[in-house]
């Protein structure tokens, strides 16, 4: 993440408190190397909040409003799948993020879970929520240098199937496409308080927003990440021993 976005991140940021009155205060900064979100917080009090972009994405919200509002009759399974290219994501970066969802989209935490990886290419792994869901993550890290990212999340039920993508839908669309000289580009604005920024930047945003909304929110988030650390490691070693992991 460069200087420069940094910067238009924090001036859009601003905008926003200003704009709904938020008196509370904070700054992006690059999260080091490694780690499964971009950018972290630096709060006014020089505390520092981690961030969980996907929980504010309008497609996680909807799964689960669907899942908890009774469209969907007797919830079983949880099918996430996501695979990106090796300089963009690592493994351990998409579990982190799927780990969360389980538990976000589940409404429950994470009980037990048996993984198997192909070295640093791919990974499979089944999870067990404590109130009797079953959720199954499959990662792969093997596109093409500089290809945009799949995934797909399916919440499936006795009645019914809810999913983030269209039916039958396999590559994420965009809103619009624009055919060059310089070959393909893809436009999609989803915020129109954020126009102009990546999807993955207006998430950013609109978490940390919702920090500084409500401050409780930062505090939840970083006891999170701390779990969801311990869960991809335990992941890992559920695949050098062969054996499900409990209690995690």
């Amino acid at each position: 993440m460069t200087k420069k976005l940094i910067a238009e991140m924090n001036g859009a940021l601003e905008k926003l408190a200003n704009k709904y009155g938020i008196k509370n205060r904070a700054v992006f900064a690059p999260a080091v190397s490694g780690a499964a979100v971009e950018a972290f917080l630096k709060t006014s009090a020089g505390e520092t909040r981690m961030l969980l972009p996907w929980r504010v994405e309008r497609r996680f919200t909807e799964l689960k409003n669907i899942a908890g509002n009774g469209t969907l009759e007797g919830i079983s399974t949880l099918r996430f799948c996501a695979i990106a290219s090796r300089n963009s994501a690592t493994l351990e970066q998409l579990l982190y993020q799927k780990f969360d969802l389980c538990e976000y989209l589940g409404g429950a935490n994470i009980k037990s879970l048996f993984a198997v990886f192909n070295g640093k290419n791919a990974a499979n792994v089944i999870v067990k929520l404590a109130n009797g869901l079953s959720c199954s993550v499959e990662c792969s890290v093997m596109l093409p240098a500089g290809a945009e990212e799949i995934d797909r999340h399916e919440i499936i039920s006795r009645r019914g199937v809810a999913s983030d993508r269209v039916v039958d839908t396999q590559m994420p669309q965009s809103s619009i496409y624009a055919f060059t000289k310089n070959g393909e580009k893809r436009f999609t604005d989803t915020d129109s308080e954020l126009f102009g920024f990546a999807p993955a930047a207006v998430n950013l945003i609109r978490a940390a927003f919702a920090v500084l909304s409500e401050p409780k929110t930062g505090k939840i988030w970083n006891k999170q990440s701390e779990k969801l650390l311990r869960i991809t490691a335990a992941a890992l070693k559920s695949d050098k021993t062969g054996k499900p992991v409990s209690n995690v």
